[in-house]
């Protein structure tokens, strides 16, 4: 079977941070005997070159001809209104378009699958248009959910609202990484039954219980202190002032701790300030974008991992903390109140609250037994639900049914 996989962001390696988890999946559908085509929304000359199994595409030259022309010819999969929008915008749809056509037309693809309801999902609504293939998209949080404090979500216009609602409806199947997405869905499409519940997986071999002193020492990370990690981009959907708001509390009764707060974004600056205005940067380090190789050991070197998020599809981070056994504080929001179930694996605690956050974990310090216990179960459920092999099995269910409806 060929698969033409319309994947902005996805890396061509697996080292690479941005989009790992598009890569994961991908590696293993081209592992399980797949041909996957994958085109990016890149300006690079790549035209099928091979890493790990898969092909490669960029999009060439940011001048293309023909690009007016598929515009053109693809018109009718624009709602009216939505096309009173930034001309760059829509110029780069079309060359989107235009390239994934090519591609697919050149490998006589079986099926469409794309990553994010936009661009690439209306990239591959124009090219179901054109080739008759059927298109599955999944969708990730950013494309269905929103969070209008922080202006979280695309469909907080109307005019890309519009464009969403078209590709759904479009669309063959629509994988949904939880239930929270799922539900949203439910409510745009006409057909409820394209929408397919399929948690998000973690590698269970590479995140897996380690030996905590290794880890620090890999790290070099005091072996004598309680370390508190999150991993997460400094965006305000994310919630990392409301961990560091929490960081006094903790400190006021815990004094052998560290928080270590892994991403990057343009919230850094405004994160480490606040630190230092609250008197706790000595118990707080920033170590920016973690390499992926290295993610494992973070997990293993922590006592606790917090997700603070103010909106989340699915917490990946909460995953691979759970395959790492270790206990999770997560937002009661989105797809974490499906992985973490409270006073189980971790706890919820309410969104924009410190409070809540710093009395969770000093609970967990205060009674050392339940970081293990909590965390073993975070692994045990981790391998009942969340393993991406499993995820892969269900995918290849829905590639198959797809294609018995469209021989």
């Amino acid at each position: 079977m060929k698969v033409l996989l319309i994947a902005s962001g996805i890396g061509k390696t697996s080292e690479e941070v941005r989009s790992s988890f598009i890569f994961d999946e991908a590696f293993r559908l081209a592992r399980r005997g797949l041909e996957v085509h994958i085109v990016r929304g890149r300006f690079t000359r790549e035209d099928g070159e091979v890493s790990y199994s898969m092909y490669f595409y960029g999009l060439g030259r940011k001048k293309y001809i023909g690009v007016v022309h598929a515009f053109f010819s693809t018109i009718g999969a624009y709602p009216l209104r939505s096309l009173i929008r930034s001309p760059k915008a829509i110029y780069f749809e079309s060359l989107y378009a235009t390239r994934a056509l090519e591609v697919a037309k050149k490998v006589r693809l079986d099926i469409i699958h794309a990553h994010f309801a936009y661009p690439e999902g209306l990239v591959g609504c124009m090219v179901k248009k054109r080739v008759g293939k059927p298109l599955i998209v999944t969708v990730h949080g950013y494309d269905i959910l929103v969070e209008p404090s922080v202006g979280y979500g695309i469909r907080l216009s109307k005019r890309y609202d519009l464009l969403v609602r078209k590709v759904l409806n479009c669309a063959d199947a629509i994988i949904c990484n939880s239930k929270a997405l799922y539900d949203e869905v439910l409510k745009v499409v006409n057909n409820e039954d394209v929408a397919k519940l399929i948690y998000h997986g973690v590698d269970l071999k590479m995140f897996t219980p380690m030996d905590k002193n290794i880890a620090r020492a890999r790290l070099n990370l005091p072996v004598n202190k309680h370390v508190i990690f999150t991993a997460k981009h400094h965006w305000p959907q994310y919630g990392i002032e409301y961990l560091i708001k929490s960081i006094p509390e903790v400190v006021s009764k815990v004094g052998d701790v560290l928080f270590v707060i892994g991403g990057d974004g343009p919230l850094r600056a405004f994160h480490e300030s606040l630190a230092r205005s609250l008197g706790v940067s000595d118990y707080v380090i920033f170590v920016g974008q973690i390499p992926r190789e290295l993610m494992p050991y973070y997990y293993a070197s922590s006592d606790i991992v917090v997700v603070p998020s103010l909106q989340e599809s699915w917490g990946l981070v909460a995953t691979e903390a759970m395959a790492s056994a270790r206990p999770v504080i997560a937002s009661n929001v989105g797809g974490l109140r499906e992985q973490v179930i409270d006073g189980f694996n971790g706890f919820l605690v309410p969104p924009r609250d410190p409070k809540a956050i710093a009395d969770r974990i000093l609970y967990f310090l205060e009674n050392p037994s339940e970081i293990e216990k909590m965390g073993l179960n975070g692994r045990r459920l981790a391998e009942e639900r969340f393993d991406i092999e499993k995820r892969i099995d269900k995918i290849l269910e829905v590639y198959a049914s797809i294609n018995r409806r469209n021989p």
